[in-house]
Order: structure tokens, then C-alpha cells, then sequence
């Protein structure tokens, strides 16, 4: 896209928020005008080592609710969190999609459920799905940018915690309370139904809740290959995406006993999974995980020791990868995870956590795709981190020390040790104003793929090698925030910086393996730096009625020292919406605007830009009652092609086409 038409683009999308000219003019014709913003984020986030608001947290950082998750037209959850500033998609067809954070995506993004690892296959491969629901959830937390002092140096790009609730923090408000969803999408013909259901005594508490989602084959806009694919290879599909239907489900059943000291209680979860990948006519995978999780939480009866939260998560995960209905390949994991917090009062003006973990794990992918012979990993590490608010401003700061052991029968036994450590100091001007400067380094050591992977990869069309001699990579990261909250105005500004010393990729031999091109993981010095900037603004209010307005702007850039740019590094995106809102029902309508990706790695092709456009809105039918609650959303109102530059498919599968999904929700 020439220079003109993206700078034309961006001020568009940039001047629905600047539209408080005309509103000062509806004020003077409408009996009230929209005065002070006023901010009411008082979320505590849990990622947070000292239990700091969201909107005082010294990294970027988004939450969604679970209104918001249900009123999302996606299902999948690489797709709803790609709607959070910074944030994009594997997007390996409708099945399989896991979140980029910041241009980093794999083993530096860690992915949770309720503070423990999900324990699934997805950071092996791009076709492997996440395993969770995020229908299910009701909260997903995501911090970018570094998270290690709490999760490890797999964190080092951030951190998505999906907080479920399948076992029970508090007492019942009724008898009975539960959540029932009902829903389809015409681009699919898909449908989804999910229920959560709790009842128990003052004590007591039993959660059980289902989730079933299923996709038939999904439409997209036009041919599924880009037009210089189309010149190597033929047409190929139109219009369809063949092979992209999908069945998932799980079933969870849990309990707590619930006292004034706390909670403590288990549940057991079962999750299944069958999908096909689009790129290959004949591959499926079936997929299925046993979970269990136990948490407890305590008031501690002393004067610095406030509360202690202990989190366990074992898991028995496989999947087969089916070639025209036989097994090909067989993934298996299995393992378990303990992780303790103890919340510290104040000391000396001081407060925070401390804690320890440990992770054990067996992974192996045996059969035509064995590209990994069966390895342990054991990680242990134990961190604490401190904060000092003086008022106007503060200090921040933690130290983590941990290490990762891997063993496997192929090559020597590998033993890691990381150091990482922040510090950070924030100010307010004002009531309505936050900034922070913080610093970080974080040691990441090389996972069972990186280290031992030797074979065919097929999902990324790559002979994949592994490097037994990879060092620890490490980062410095510098990150600045600038939150506002003043004057019908909420602003948020995240401008970062990251220095990577042996930073570890993938980069191509030359050389022709099995009819694959070959592959080797390497380490060079790279840089990563960017920008996310979010902006919200009161336009107008009469009574009930409100119109309100936001733009988003992410950047992220990243290249190496001496191999150029780094592949996969989402280009510059623009979102701008319009929100009305009364008290019977909530329209949006909303651009998303993505530049064309020209920094490219030697081995890819650039990624047109494009332009998408989402209408919705949610209806509470009962004048007297906002327990029932009807969504309707029309994506991709033009049936625009988008492709996602992240995504491994990104010349061979497009985003859905045009698609009016509705659901129903019932809170009892």
C-alpha cells in the first residue's frame, strides 16, 4: 500500500476519537453532556507478583470478562485474543490458532489455566490447537511483555492466564447459579453450546460445566492461495476452505470447601478433539487430555505473612496425527506442576510474594512424524518481588533463579540455570494519570524441540533440526507506560524495547531433506521494539444513551544481527470502533486496518494488507431482567480477503469470509 493511502488509513481510524468537536455540539442541543471519564479498572491481576491493578501494572496488559468473551463472534482462542492490542495469531485454520504476543509466539509465551501450564502439544507445532476453551473461561488475563519473575523463562514474551473457574473460590449467592450459551455462525455452519452449573451448601460448592463446539467446512473470500502461489501451483480451492472442519469438547466436574480462612478443592477435566488441516486434504488430528487440578488458598495468622496459594495441575495429554484415517505420527505428554505463592504484608513499606515451582514433563512424537525422540524436562525455580508505594510515586522490583534439566537417550544430558531480574519505578502526576519505566532481563533456556527435533516437520513444510550445543537466550527490556484517565479520555501508551543475546530461531540450509526443505535452530543477537496505543473517548450522552469511541495502534518490529529480519513479525495494524449503548441493548461497529508486511525473512513472502469491517450487537430482551442476553455479530462485512502474516498458512489459507453468528446467553 503507497505511503499516502496508508497515512489516510491510519487518520481515519485515528480521527474517531478526535470526533469531540461535533459532541460538544450535540451537548448544547441534549440535556446532559459526557463529563469526567471515570475510571473504574479495579481489577487485580494475578500474574502480578505484588498484586497490582491493571491499570498500575508496569507492563501492558489486558483483560476480558467473561460478557466480553461471550459476546466475541470467535470461538477459537488465538482468534478472540487477536482483538487485544499487541497481540496476533498462528492462525493454522479455524482449529489450531495460538497467540503471538508482541512478534513472539512458541515456548516465550506461556500459556495457563488457573496459574498452571495448560500441558498440551501447542507449543511444539502450529497445527497443534490449544487446549482450552475460552467460552469456558471466565476471565482471561494477558500481560506482554516479560512475565518471568513469576512463570519462568518461557515467559519471556508474556504471559495468557485463562481463569475458568472449575474449582470454587467463594460461598454461593443462591442455591442454585449457573451459565448457559447457545450459539452458530453461517460461515461454517457452525454451533456451540456450553453450561456451567454450581450448587452446595455455606461450605460446600459443586462446579460442573460442558463445552461443545463444532465447524463444518469454512467459506472464505475468493481462492484459499495467494495469486503467486496460485502461478507455481493452480488454482486450487475457491471459495471453501476443505478440510477445516472441527469438533471439540470437554467436560469438567470440581468442588471447594469454602470457610473465612479460604478455599481449598480439586476438579477433574476431559477434553477431546477432532480437526483437519487445511493445508493437507487427508490429515486430521484426534486429540484427547485427562486434567487434574488441585488449589487451596489460606489467610496466614501472622503479621507479615498475609495468604498462601498453592496451585497443582497434573496432566495425561496425547494426540494422533491421521493420514486418509491411520495413524501417522503419535504426540504423548504427560506431567504435572506445583506452584506456591505466599503474599507478603507490609514491611518496612514494602509489600509482595515469594515463591517456588516445580514442573516435571515427558514429551515424544513417535511414527512418520518423529521428529522428537521421548524427552523429560524438569524445571524448578523460586522467585520474590517487592513494591513500594510512597504515594506519588513508587518502586518495583524482583528476582527470580531457576533451572531446567533435559534428558533424553539421543544426546547428553542438558542443564540450564537462569537468573532474571526487573526493576522499575512508576509515578502519579495526578489521580487520573500513571507512568512507569521499568527494566528487566530475563534468561530463557532452550526447550526438547530446539535442543533435539530431528525430522519432518510437515505442518511447517520444514526438515527441522535441532542444536544440542544451544546456549540460555536472554533478553534486556526496557519497557514505558503512560495511562490516562482524564477529561472523557482513557489513554493507554505501551512503547518497548528488547536487546536478545543468542536469541534462538529457525533458519534455512539450502539443502533438500525428503523432498523438505532443511532447516537448523541457531542464535544471533536480535532487537525487538514497538509500540501499543489505545485510546477511548466519550462523544455524546442523552439519558441512557451513550456513544463512545476507541483506536487502536500496534507496531512491532524485530530482526537479527546478522540474518536480517526475523520471520513472522506482525506489521502495523489499526482498529477504530464506535460503540452505542443504552440500557436495553450495545452496538459496535469497528475497521481493522493491517499494513502489508514487506520485512520479510529470506525464506518468506510478504503479506498483503487489508481492510476488515465488524458489526454487532447484544440485546437484553426483558425489560426487567439482564440475566438473558442476545449477541449478534456480522464479520468481515465485505468479504475482504485477509491474510494473517503470522501464520505458517498465511499464503495457503485466508482469514474466514463474510459470517453473521448469534448466541444466546442465560445467567441464572
Amino acid at each position: 500500500m503507497p505511503t499516502y493511502h496508508r497515512i489516510w488509513v491510519l487518520g481515519l481510524c485515528t480521527s474517531v476519537i478526535m470526533l469531540g468537536a461535533p459532541a460538544l455540539v450535540l451537548a448544547q442541543e441534549t440535556p446532559q453532556s459526557p463529563g469526567e471519564h471515570v475510571h473504574e479498572e479495579t481489577i487485580v491481576i494475578t500474574a502480578s507478583p505484588v498484586g497490582a491493578r491493571a491499570d498500575e501494572l508496569l507492563q501492558g496488559v489486558t483483560v476480558m470478562d467473561e460478557n466480553t468473551l461471550t459476546e466475541s463472534a470467535s470461538a477459537g482462542l488465538g482468534d478472540i485474543l487477536d482483538a487485544m492490542p499487541g497481540i496476533s495469531t498462528t492462525a493454522f485454520g479455524p482449529a489450531a490458532s495460538r497467540p503471538v504476543i508482541r512478534g513472539l509466539g512458541g515456548d516465550r509465551v506461556r500459556m495457563l489455566v488457573n496459574g498452571i501450564d495448560i500441558m498440551d502439544a501447542s507449543t511444539a507445532s502450529p497445527d497443534h490447537a490449544v487446549n482450552a476453551e475460552a467460552l469456558a473461561a471466565t476471565r482471561i488475563e494477558v500481560v506482554r511483555g516479560p512475565a518471568a519473575i513469576v512463570y519462568g523463562g518461557n515467559a519471556i514474551g508474556g504471559v495468557v492466564n485463562i481463569i475458568d473457574g472449575r474449582i470454587p473460590e467463594k460461598p454461593l449467592d443462591s442455591a442454585v447459579e449457573g451459565r448457559l450459551v447457545l450459539g452458530g455462525s453461517s460461515v461454517d455452519n457452525g454451533n456451540v453450546q456450553t453450561g456451567r452449573f454450581r450448587t452446595g451448601t455455606d461450605h460446600f460448592v459443586l462446579d460442573a460445566e460442558a463445552v461443545r463446539r463444532h465447524g463444518g467446512i469454512e467459506h472464505i473470500p475468493g481462492f484459499a492461495r495467494t495469486a503467486a502461489l496460485r502461478a507455481i501451483e493452480g488454482d486450487g480451492p475457491k471459495d471453501r476452505l476443505p478440510n477445516s472442519d472441527l469438533t471439540f469438547k470437554s467436560g469438567a466436574i470440581g468442588g471447594s470447601y469454602v470457610d473465612d480462612w479460604g478455599f481449598a478443592g480439586a476438579s477433574i477435566k476431559r477434553s477431546t478433539s477432532n480437526y483437519g488441516l487445511p493445508q493437507e486434504a487427508t490429515s486430521r488430528i484426534d486429540m484427547a487430555q485427562t486434567r487434574l487440578d488441585a488449589r487451596a488458598q489460606a489467610t496466614l495468622p501472622f503479621h507479615v505473612l498475609d495468604q498462601i496459594n498453592i496451585n497443582f495441575g497434573a496432566s495425561d495429554y496425547r494426540h494422533f496425527e491421521l493420514e486418509d484415517g491411520n495413524i501417522g505420527t503419535r504426540f504423548d505428554k504427560q506431567g504435572w506442576e506445583l506452584r506456591t505463592r505466599v503474599r507478603q504484608n507490609d514491611l518496612a513499606g514494602w509489600t509482595g510474594s515469594f515463591g517456588f515451582d516445580a514442573a516435571h514433563q515427558t514429551f515424544s512424537a513417535l511414527g512418520t512424524e518423529a521428529f522428537l525422540p521421548e524427552t523429560k524436562t524438569r524445571n524448578y525455580g523460586g522467585f520474590v518481588a517487592e513494591r513500594r508505594d510512597f504515594g506519588d510515586w513508587g518502586l518495583e522490583g524482583g528476582f527470580r533463579l531457576e533451572t531446567r534439566d533435559l534428558d533424553t537417550q539421543a544426546y547428553a544430558r542438558r542443564r540450564f540455570t537462569g537468573v532474571s531480574g526487573s526493576a522499575g519505578v512508576f509515578a502519579r502526576p495526578s489521580d487520573n494519570i500513571f507512568v512507569s519505566l521499568s527494566l528487566s532481563r530475563t534468561e530463557r533456556a532452550p526447550t526438547d524441540i530446539e535442543l533435539f527435533s530431528d525430522g519432518p516437520h510437515l505442518s511447517e513444510s520444514a526438515f527441522e533440526r535441532g542444536n544440542p550445543n544451544l546456549k540460555k537466550e536472554s533478553a534486556l527490556s526496557l519497557e514505558a507506560i503512560a495511562r490516562f484517565h482524564t477529561h472523557g479520555w482513557d489513554t493507554h501508551i505501551n512503547l518497548f524495547h528488547s536487546n536478545f543475546t543468542d536469541f534462538i530461531f529457525l533458519n534455512p540450509t539450502g539443502a533438500i531433506i525428503d523432498g523438505l526443505p532443511a532447516f537448523v535452530y541457531l542464535q544471533d543477537n536480535a532487537k525487538l521494539s514497538g509500540a501499543e496505543i489505545f485510546a477511548e473517548r466519550d462523544l455524546w450522552s442523552a439519558g441512557k444513551w451513550m456513544l463512545r469511541s476507541d483506536v487502536a495502534l500496534e507496531y512491532v518490529q524485530a530482526k537479527t544481527d546478522n540474518f536480517g529480519n526475523l520471520p513472522r513479525i506482525p506489521p502495523l495494524e489499526a482498529t477504530g470502533g464506535l460503540n452505542l449503548s443504552t440500557g436495553r441493548f450495545d452496538a459496535r461497529a469497528e475497521l481493522v486496518w493491517t499494513d502489508r508486511q514487506n520485512k520479510t525473512a529470506d525464506f518468506e513472502t510478504s503479506t498483503k494488507g487489508s481492510t476488515v469491517i465488524n458489526l454487532s450487537t447484544t440485546v437484553h430482551p426483558l425489560i426487567s431482567n439482564d440475566d438473558i442476553s442476545l449477541v449478534f455479530k456480522l464479520s468481515n462485512l465485505t468479504n475482504a480477503t485477509h491474510r494473517t502474516h503470522a501464520s505458517f498458512l498465511k499464503d495457503r489459507v485466508p482469514a474466514a469470509g463474510r459470517s453473521l453468528s448469534a448466541r444466546l446467553v442465560v445467567d441464572f
